[in-house]
């Protein structure tokens, strides 16, 4: 990693970190006094949870690239159209409803596996998620993934030490049917609507403020065109879970900051690591979302306000299917 630069885009950089964990507060703050205000209307009604998350919807359809070129040039940024069909990722909405095949808590029905550790203690298990029937991706085409966390303790995934908090395994066959469906935390059932995403904003050039509202602008007709909304400007946060695409944060650049941590780089003491342009668009093209796990009233999961389980993966580990090399931020 580079060890100078300091130059007028790190210091850019710097800054964008810095208003990313304030935004991500404010949110947080704005939401919390949201949930105030509507338990002091309702002091007469039995005590409600500080925390509301609203279940997710599916897409109606996903759009296409050629739909996405169509959508810059509508908006006079016919010069997008390039950059934003190229960071276009097709991901899948993890929502309630489905065959059972895909679900979010309950038990892994895996059969024999040896269960994950961290710290010496049992991780929690989320979710199975059915691959067999998506379409072709990076992903083995049949099969399951088992995700596990550490939800007891959380760890923010900015230090080394928070490698193994989190598990992802890739298991071959159907559920185990003598297996118990229920244990741990309750089960939900989902299924998966594809999605066309964009990032928040594009790794570089880097946008200025307006521009940025712009590019918003587009990903809000994105979703809209899907049939969904754009969760940045949603007026409750949603219970929204994920498989591949672009997570849903304000907490722009966890790419890079997945490449800093696996380099032993712990974020907590070095906020502000500096890295070069190059080393930035690398962590871009090397690294890929492959779970987004949200706080969920069904799964009585709760992360802490605003917050959500990102799991990554660089691409040449999800290509071979090595799925033990993954690393989770809690943001």
């Amino acid at each position: 990693m580079s060890t100078g630069g300091h130059d007028r885009r790190a210091f850019f950089r710097q800054l964008l970190r810095g208003a990313t964990r304030a935004a991500e507060e404010v949110e947080a703050l704005r939401r919390a006094t949201d949930d105030a205000v509507r338990r002091t209307a309702s002091l007469d009604e039995a005590a409600e949870p500080a925390w509301h998350p609203v279940a997710a919807a599916p897409t109606t359809r996903p759009a296409t690239l050629e739909e996405l070129r169509r959508m810059c040039e509508v908006a006079g940024r016919g010069e997008w159209a390039d950059e934003a069909a190229s960071l276009a990722r097709t991901g899948f909405r993890l929502t309630p409803g489905g065959d059972g095949s895909s679900w979010l808590g309950g038990t892994p029905r895996a059969g024999s596996f040896e269960w994950p550790v961290w710290g010496g203690v049992e991780l929690a298990f989320l979710g199975r998620i059915a691959l067999a029937g998506l379409p072709p991706s990076a992903l083995p085409a049949d099969g399951a993934l088992l995700l596990f966390f550490a939800v007891d303790r959380a760890p923010s995934g900015n230090r080394p030490a928070d490698s193994g908090a989190c598990r992802v395994e890739h298991v071959e066959g159907d559920p185990a049917e003598d297996e118990p469906l229920y244990g741990g935390m309750p089960f939900a059932a989902v299924t998966p609507s594809a999605e066309l995403t964009l990032p928040a904003a594009p790794a570089l050039p880097a946008l200025d403020a307006d521009e940025l509202e712009e590019w918003t602008e587009l990903r809000e007709r994105l979703a809209a065109a899907q049939g969904v909304e754009l969760e940045e400007r949603a007026a409750s946060y949603h219970a929204l879970h994920r498989l591949l695409g672009h997570p849903d944060t304000y907490a722009e650049g966890m790419e890079v900051d997945a490449e800093l941590v696996s380099r032993g780089v712990d974020l907590d003491d070095e906020p502000f690591a500096d890295v070069s342009d190059e080393e930035e668009s690398s962590a871009a093209a090397n690294w890929t979302l492959l779970l987004q796990i949200s706080n969920d009233v069904d799964l009585a999961l709760d992360l802490g306000d605003a917050s959500r389980l990102f799991v990554w993966i660089r691409r040449d580990d999800l290509g071979a299917g090595r799925f033990d090399r993954v690393h989770a931020f809690v943001r």
